[in-house]
């Protein structure tokens, strides 16, 4: 048997993900706000958007320090109708964590259909309030007050 399997959330986990447009990329930001004026899409829907996030501090330091204990794997839900999201966030994760090995990337509407003892995310939805119902499987829910940052989330799985 190998070692326990760890899912992190890319956006708000690993990313910083802007929650409003004023938060938005300097480089996008004048074509996605008119892009979200017209269409009245949430900026996550905007192409390009995903390529512009910056990393959280201490993300591939925590990746490497998870993988020490952990079999390391990112699980991200992508948004349907932003084509776009799911290249960008493939380039992201080469691009941002260097320390992770290729091909760890799930990108998943329902995280509560993948089998794991940990799931750090900092949203409830797409399935990943309910990862911890089953047993053997724990959602840590990154940002919160019991888990309010990296240092927190390691310290907690003791790596």
């Amino acid at each position: 048997m190998g070692l326990p399997i760890v899912y992190v959330d890319l956006d708000g986990v690993l990313a910083k993900f802007p929650e409003n447009l004023d938060e938005i990329d300097i480089s996008i930001s004048d074509e996605c706000r008119q892009w979200c004026n017209e269409t009245g899409k949430h900026h996550s829907d905007f192409e390009g958007i995903f390529s512009t996030l910056k990393a959280m501090d201490g993300a591939d330091e925590a990746i490497h320090r998870l993988m020490q204990k952990f079999d390391v794997y990112l699980l991200s839900t992508a948004p349907w109708a932003n084509t776009s999201s799911w290249s960008e966030k493939r380039i992201w994760v080469e691009q941002h964590l260097p320390s992770l090995p290729k091909k760890k990337l799930i990108l998943a509407h329902n995280k509560s259909l993948v089998r794991g003892s940990y799931l750090i995310d900092d949203r409830s939805k797409n399935g990943a309030s309910e990862f911890g119902i089953h047993e053997g499987q724990e959602w840590i829910h990154f940002g919160s007050t019991e888990f309010p940052d990296w240092e927190s989330v390691l310290e907690y799985l003791e790596c």
